[in-house]
């Protein structure tokens, strides 16, 4: 019977490569490429906060046959994408890019219900009207890919300190209401809307619901994506 062979020391390959490997079944075993991709791919999938979009859109975008431009910016094959201005609801999230013409595909970590949970938190690079923005997920409940209308809220980002002010360009879809969530954490705010078209301010109707909502309400139809609103907080002191 051969003698098993036992080695202590370390191993030099010479740059070749150890093939074949199976799974690890120990912490002490050596675990294949596929394993580790399997492994981090199950670990980031389930956090609220994804990767980094390149562009997020301002109106709804054909999911089937997408544009080669959004926000501005010219895509590129694998660009990630934030959908958050989709008429039917249902669609929005986020996609891969890979060819003008071509389908948008979902995103391999928020393509599934466990993966697109409410607080979910994306950035986006680029665009004209979203860059260096932060969007998050206000729908609550179990979520269904595809088939959960998802709502994606502008996330204030605080520099330099404390906040006391918040932009955002709505409604996400034509109507006479738009609820605003600004997060400013207080019902002593001001407000200005203008339309984003003309820079023309306007007349409108607004209510501070709660400590972090502002509805804006108008006697006509506000245009998806038509209004710039800013809201200042009351500096605390």
């Amino acid at each position: 019977m051969p003698t098993k062979k036992m080695h202590a020391g370390d191993y030099d390959f010479g740059a070749g490569k150890l093939l074949n490997v199976g799974d690890a079944t120990t912490d002490t075993g050596v675990p294949s490429l596929g394993q580790v991709k399997t492994l981090v791919a199950a670990a980031t999938s389930n956090l609220d906060y994804k990767g980094s979009v390149r562009v997020a859109s301002t109106a709804n975008v054909s999911v089937s046959t997408a544009p080669s431009t959004i926000d501005g910016v010219t895509l590129a094959s694998g660009n990630r994408v934030l959908l958050k201005n989709q008429t039917a609801a249902a669609e929005n999230g986020l996609y891969v890019f890979s060819a003008a013409g071509a389908a948008l595909t979902r995103a391999a970590d928020a393509d599934a219900g466990t993966e697109v949970t409410p607080g979910l938190w994306v950035t986006v690079e680029e665009g004209t009207a979203n860059a260096d923005t932060a969007w998050w997920l206000t729908t609550d409940g179990t979520i269904t890919v595809g088939t959960t209308a998802l709502t994606f809220t502008e996330f204030p980002l605080v520099t330099g300190g404390q906040s006391n002010d918040f932009e955002a360009v709505g409604p996400p879809t034509a109507g006479t209401t738009w609820a605003v969530t600004h997060g400013l954490g207080t019902k002593a705010i001001a407000a200005q809307v203008w339309e984003v078209a003309t820079d023309e301010e306007v007349d409108v109707k607004m209510v501070a619901t709660s400590d972090n909502i502002l509805t804006i309400s108008a006697g006509v139809t506000l245009a998806q994506n038509g209004y710039r609103v800013v809201i200042f907080a009351r500096a605390a002191g």
